[in-house]
């Protein structure tokens, strides 16, 4: 049981931190400013957050 409420601790926080990102990113347009590298760090977290998510469903 403990492991399946790791399990969805840290799926809540990987949805959390992209949403962070997407916030970020909207703030950042909003003044103005350059979220190229933002962006592509963006789209690596979620290729990452993806490949844990479908490992812990294994």
């Amino acid at each position: 049981m403990e492991k399946e409420k790791l399990i969805k601790k840290l799926i809540h926080t990987l949805n959390h931190t992209e949403e962070h990102f997407e916030a970020i990113i909207s703030q950042l347009k909003d003044l103005g400013m350059n979220t190229e590298e933002y962006e592509k760090l963006f789209l690596k977290l979620k290729e990452l957050n993806e490949a844990v998510k479908k490992e812990l469903e294994q």
